[in-house]
């Protein structure tokens, strides 16, 4: 059987001893720093992006919803005003006796220029 060999941070290299064999420090360097930082814009960009296109979305459909109601508050008056104007038409016609009208005897005509008038006797 082989030696079973471990590398560690410590220099002690004794069989039974516990050792660690990760560090607990972590070292970035001036890339590494670079990187992060332009992916945390980089997240914040999109963030901002995905909410201003939300809110751009819902103000068009808040547009088109106001507009359609605007519309069908205009087809609602000219509905009441095409009512009102049936009711008139239907209380006419059933104020208009059927049996007023008279026969008519003779016809004679008035000759008043270039127009004939009918005057009935």
């Amino acid at each position: 059987m082989g030696r079973s060999f471990v590398v560690t941070n410590s220099n002690d290299n004794s069989s039974g001893a516990k050792k660690k064999t990760v560090g607990r420090h972590i070292v970035i360097g001036p890339n590494a720093i670079k990187f992060v930082a332009l992916t945390i814009v980089a997240i914040l960009a999109i963030v901002y992006l995905n909410q201003s296109t939300a809110g751009a979305s819902r103000s068009l459909k808040i547009r088109d919803i106001e507009g359609k109601k605007s519309e069908l508050i205009l087809e609602k008056e000219r509905l009441e005003t095409e009512q009102a104007r049936l009711k008139a038409l239907k209380e006419i016609d059933s104020q208009v006796e059927k049996n007023t009208l008279e026969p008519v005897s003779s016809v004679g005509h008035i000759q008043n220029g270039s127009s004939d008038i009918a005057k009935t006797n």
